[in-house]
């Protein structure tokens, strides 16, 4: 009888546990797509992968990559090749049970080109050549579209002209000092307050002692003085009664 009992409870509990596991996978979604560099198909060593997360995948000639077991939320996709940040996908939404197909990812970087067919070392990437502008060159490479001062040549984006080397690295998703990273170091300012850059936006770390962010505005910073504000005394939402103040944090 004792035997019986101990096979029905061995039983249920794989047959809970299997459930838990169903239950769980049932939460996660998957990403998959395949990256297409500068229109030449996929470029082997290429790193796909969210960062914070241990999720990278290393592409072969195809390009192709996925992305599988990924709780339900919202992802950055980044694109690495070596120390160099080519591409991001912001904000990639993976609902529960859902597998995301982002399909051919098109993109290139300005400053690294496919190696030339009899390289040395085919299926490398090489930095352009070098150009030389002599005044009033009519060489493309040569033209400052956006008039920062920068040619074509050097610039990362010749459309913009708040992007060029050496430029202010801010917090907005872009590379903005040609360096081939996104937002590293960027410029991040909160009043009364530290921040950080997250996913190309400022979000707010920290208030200074004395300050609360109750509101949710990044724009104004840790706008509350909960030390004496008869509102948020103290904390946000903590309310003194009609006939009390607030001193130091305190209703009195």
């Amino acid at each position: 009888m004792r035997l019986g009992f101990q096979l029905v409870v061995t039983v249920v509990c794989a047959g809970l546990m299997l459930a838990a596991v169903a239950a769980e996978k049932s939460k996660t979604g998957s990403i998959q797509g395949q990256v297409n560099f500068c229109d030449a198909g996929g470029v082997e060593g290429m790193q796909v992968y969210i960062p914070g997360l241990p999720y990278v995948v290393i592409t072969g000639e195809d390009g192709r990559f996925a992305l599988p077991n990924l709780p339900q939320g919202k992802y950055d996709i980044h694109y690495r090749l070596g120390e160099r940040l080519l591409n991001r996908n912001p904000g990639v939404s993976v609902p529960a049970g859902a597998l995301i197909d982002l399909s051919v990812i098109r993109f290139c970087d300005p400053v690294v080109a496919k190696a030339r067919p009899g390289s040395e070392q085919p299926g490398t990437l090489l930095a352009p050549p070098v150009v030389r502008c002599e005044a009033g060159s009519t060489d493309p490479s040569c033209v400052d579209a956006d008039g920062d001062g920068v040619p074509a040549s050097r610039d990362c984006d010749d459309s913009d002209a708040a992007i060029y080397p050496g430029a202010v690295e801010r917090c907005d998703g872009r590379d903005n000092n040609c360096n081939g990273q996104v937002d590293e170091n960027a410029l991040v300012m909160v009043l009364r307050g530290e921040g950080i850059c997250q996913a190309g936006q400022v979000a707010i770390a920290r208030c200074k002692d004395g300050y609360s962010d109750c509101d949710g505005q990044v724009a104004n910073g840790c706008e509350v003085d909960i030390n004496n504000d008869t509102e948020h005394c103290g904390g946000c939402n903590e309310n003194c009664t009609p006939t009390e103040i607030c001193v130091a944090g305190g209703c009195e």
